[in-house]
């Protein structure tokens, strides 16, 4: 593909395109990381020439970032699908982890790039995170959670119990036995998040 040619590519290919690059550009980032991330690899997956890839986002780390708020993007459309009760809301998060890894290593990837930059989309992810702890509030005022703990560190909690097992798959093998993907595991591990919601609930 010429550069005469990319620059008269029509709106609904070009669409097409960019959603092609953005798709291949997070199971690069997802495998391989940002720093070992190839745009050749990439537009080769992609079918479609790296000079268009320059075009959209003019480096590899406008691409990484595209694809990072793509990811956040996909996930929080999600929302409107989240369980009322808490311990399913954990239960949901966690099967969404291990369904869709790629989310999780682009996030990891963000964290170990990261040198106290300001992160991507940083209001909206907080916005999108103080959503949540809004809902744990409510469940608190509602008497469905212990006023105890701190909100924020529910929220922390909770989050480290969703992402655990996808993140570190083989500390889940080694302590329960079973690799995270299957269903003894999953049976075991949703036991365990409604046996801890319970113990969360006032007495």
């Amino acid at each position: 593909m010429s550069s005469t040619e990319v620059g008269k590519i029509p709106p609904k290919k070009e669409t097409s395109s960019h959603d092609a690059i953005l798709k291949a550009a997070i199971a690069e980032f997802a495998e391989r990381g940002v720093e070992g991330a190839r745009i050749e690899a990439i537009a080769r997956q992609a079918k479609f020439n790296k000079s268009l890839i320059y075009r959209y986002f003019n480096d590899k780390q406008g691409l990484f970032e595209a694809a990072l708020k793509s990811k956040l993007e996909e996930r929080n459309e999600s929302v409107e699908k989240i369980p009322r009760e808490l311990s399913e809301v954990l239960q949901f998060y966690f099967k969404e982890n291990l369904r869709d890894q790629n989310y999780v290593r682009v996030l990891l990837n963000e964290a170990q790039q990261n040198q106290g930059e300001p992160l991507i989309d940083e209001a909206w992810r907080r916005e999108y995170y103080q959503n949540h702890i809004d809902r744990l509030k409510q469940s608190q005022s509602e008497g469905a959670i212990s006023e105890e703990l701190d909100p924020d560190c529910l929220m922390l909690i909770f989050t480290a119990l969703v992402f655990f097992p996808a993140t570190l798959p083989q500390m889940a093998q080694l302590i329960s036995g079973h690799k995270v993907d299957s269903d003894e595991f999953q049976t075991h591990w949703n036991a365990c998040l409604q046996t801890i919601t319970r113990l969360l609930q006032p007495r």
